[in-house]
């Protein structure tokens, strides 16, 4: 009968490691995708990211045209556009649209409420440096690097009322096509009836009718999947922990008789789910380097190099947040565990020596 007890608690006690490492990685996992701040803290530097991007895209749109009419070597003042976007994207913009973003998403995901399944963008303060002198010095840049035109007539697209080359002609006044094009860019702005309707701010429907202004009800249902694992997960999360405490208590009820044996019984499965917690969150940021290596290299494209580090980013930013709560509980359980085999070591010998 002992021994048949014996080996019952032995599958416990495995049973016990195996169940730790689950809550502890998987509990600690949720917490921190479940955690808006958390979210929106990894957004932060958004607007440098912006910055970089936009004038790489300006300038390989502007080369692209060159070559489609024979010109393979265009000069361009990229430090100027660098200036211009630099000046009209007012600061912190960016970031304050991310987190209203994450906002809008985490309404939804955490209520499930249809009404809060929006993401609300205001788009104001972008509008009115667009409006003003940095929008005329972000226009001026634009067209101060459009290619010369060769023996092709140029191309026209019209903004408002206002056709805008995409080349410049022999002889021709930036400065006066510039102010021509900002004045139609500023008209289109305050004539758009969806800005002048919501006064500037953006709203992006998560759930909507078929249709250009919402979703498939394919992606609907997929939205609905999203919200209710999202639930799930947050709301019953902890019980991740009652495995490991169950099997706890079936130790004290199958082998437990005395401090020592409790000691022992308790201890050293914690230290060995501790430990093994611990080698993997210490293997952690080198393997997911390598997985986010291997799995989206490096791009040979350099507009795609900031959105490129920016995902890196955000995984490492994740497993960060992650690992700090790994170490923090793992560190906790391993102590508990070494006190209590400390303690079973201890009484034991007392007892050998007769006190």
């Amino acid at each position: 009968m002992r021994g048949c007890l014996q080996a019952t608690a032995g599958f416990v006690a495995a049973l016990f490691v195996l169940t730790a490492v689950t809550a502890l990685i998987g509990y600690n996992l949720i917490v921190v995708a479940t955690d808006r701040e958390t979210v929106k803290g990894l957004f932060t530097g958004l607007d440098e990211v912006v910055r970089q991007t936009a004038p790489a895209l300006i300038i390989e749109a502007a080369r692209q045209e060159a070559l489609a009419r024979g010109i393979t070597d265009l000069p361009i003042d990229e430090s100027q556009l660098q200036t211009a976007v630099a000046t009209v994207i007012p600061p912190g913009w960016m970031d304050a649209q991310a987190e209203a973003a994450v906002d809008g998403l985490y309404d939804y995901l955490e209520t499930g409420d249809p009404a809060n399944a929006e993401v609300t963008l205001d788009t104001r303060p972008l509008l009115d440096s667009l409006r003003g002198a940095a929008g005329q010095q972000m226009v001026t840049a634009v067209v101060a690097n459009l290619p010369p035109c060769t023996t092709a007539a140029p191309n026209f697209t019209t903004v408002g009322n206002v056709d805008i080359p995409d080349c410049l002609p022999p002889g021709t006044n930036v400065q006066q096509i510039s102010g021509m094009v900002h004045t139609a860019v500023v008209n289109a702005i305050d004539q758009n009836p969806e800005i002048l309707a919501n006064a500037g701010v953006v709203r992006i429907p998560l759930i909507g009718n078929d249709g250009p202004t919402g979703l498939s009800s394919a992606q609907q249902a997929q939205w609905a999947r999203v919200q209710r694992n999202f639930a799930l997960a947050r709301t019953w999360g902890w019980t991740l922990w009652l495995a490991p405490l169950a099997c706890l208590f079936l130790l004290v009820l199958l082998v437990v008789r005395s401090l020592p044996t409790w000691g022992h019984w308790w201890g050293w499965p914690m230290v060995i789910a501790a430990v093994t917690v611990l080698f993997f969150a210490i293997i952690t940021p080198a393997l997911l380097l390598f997985l986010a290596r291997t799995a989206v290299p490096p791009p040979t494209d350099p507009l795609t190099l900031p959105l490129h580090q920016l995902g890196l980013n955000l995984v490492t930013a994740v497993a960060d947040r992650w690992l700090v709560r790994i170490y923090f509980q793992a560190g906790i359980m391993l102590a508990l565990g070494v006190g209590l085999i400390l303690m079973a070591f201890g009484v034991t010998a007392v007892r050998e020596r007769g006190y």
